[in-house]
């Protein structure tokens, strides 16, 4: 399957509306309208019908997922129906997912040696004993196609970073990895923007990243299901005003897919709806090409199987407030 999300014109202004298409179809199915035909079927009244189909799918992904299997059954429907009857217009293309949380990893053991060789840095041992990540902002994620913020803190070394997305269908904890597929709805393409130059400073108190990365992230331009792809052989391309700059493969992943869900849930709630980052490809950021986006360029992320995700840089607007820095008033010992 093939999940979207699109923005339909409606009286009270543009609803979200989820729509799905099976594997070698063109036309999506909105799913909604697929669910409450399905109630009217079995005898609901027109508005119970209208009113349990809302609720049942809305236009959030994330929420629609935390209804379980009452939402993903009407998802497998939709996408099975193919009489056309419920076939969704062409509207604007929103994020596929609006993440109910966001967790990113070091999964490629290229990027880790590049990005620590140039940063005078070491690689420690601990990314080759566990997956390393951090928690990123979920209220950051921007809509495919639309500009990028530039940040106010920021003055120059802006990035992005080729990634593959996981999103989870079921909540779950201590998966494990043989259990995983079950808790995998699919892939989508992933940029992790970067502030490189607040990043390394922020992280230099031994903590974050936080303000280098939670300006903007992006995902899209769809979620593939599992059964059209395989997440560990795909080609991965990023191209910044239409010049190749980064090439990569999943295959070279360190930790495979499974895993990552897996040590996500591991003592913790892993809520449907998550978006787990596997993190950089090798070369698959301007920092390990010794290369910086610039304001108003165009950057567009590839990944087999699953499509392009475009965002052009903005331009930094000058507001935010920013720090005054302190005075150390302690002697470190």
């Amino acid at each position: 399957m093939r999940i979207k999300r699109i923005a339909l014109p409606s009286p009270d202004g543009p609803q979200a509306r989820i729509v799905v298409a099976a594997a070698g179809q063109s036309d999506y199915t909105d799913v909604r309208r697929h669910f409450q035909a399905s109630l009217r079927r079995r005898h609901a009244t027109l508005a119970a019908a209208h009113e349990l189909a809302r609720l049942a799918v809305p236009g959030s992904l994330a929420a629609a997922l935390g209804g379980g299997e009452v939402f993903l059954d009407a998802l497998h429907a939709a996408a099975q129906d193919t009489s056309g009857e419920f076939t969704a217009p062409a509207g604007q293309a929103l994020m596929p997912l609006d993440p109910a949380a966001y967790r990113d990893f070091l999964s490629f053991e290229a990027h880790i040696v590049n990005a620590a060789r140039l940063t005078a840095g070491q690689v420690d041992r601990a990314v080759y004993e566990i997956p390393i990540s951090y928690m990123g902002s979920a209220q950051a994620f921007i809509e495919p196609g639309s500009e990028m913020p530039w940040p106010s803190y920021a003055q120059s070394k802006m990035d992005y970073e080729l990634e593959l997305g996981i999103v989870t269908s079921r909540g779950g904890r201590n998966i494990l990895p043989p259990e995983a597929d079950a808790h995998i709805l699919g892939y989508t393409v992933l940029n992790d923007f970067s502030a490189r130059d607040i990043q390394f400073r922020e992280m230099r108190g031994r903590l974050g990243p936080s303000k280098g990365k939670h300006f903007a992230s992006a995902c899209g331009p769809l979620i593939v299901t599992p059964d059209e792809l395989d997440p560990h052989d795909l080609k991965m391309t990023a191209c910044v005003n239409g010049e190749l700059w980064s090439e990569g493969h999943s295959s070279t992943l360190m930790w495979r897919v499974q895993e990552l869900v897996a040590w996500a849930s591991a003592s913790e709630p892993l809520i449907a709806g998550t978006l787990l980052g596997t993190g950089t490809v090798g070369l698959g950021c301007g920092l390990e090409l010794g290369r910086e986006l610039r304001p108003g360029d165009l950057v567009e992320l590839d990944i087999q199987g699953i499509g392009t995700l475009s965002h052009r840089i903005g331009y930094p607007d000058g507001q935010g407030w920013a720090p005054t820095p302190r005075q150390p008033t302690l002697t470190t010992v």
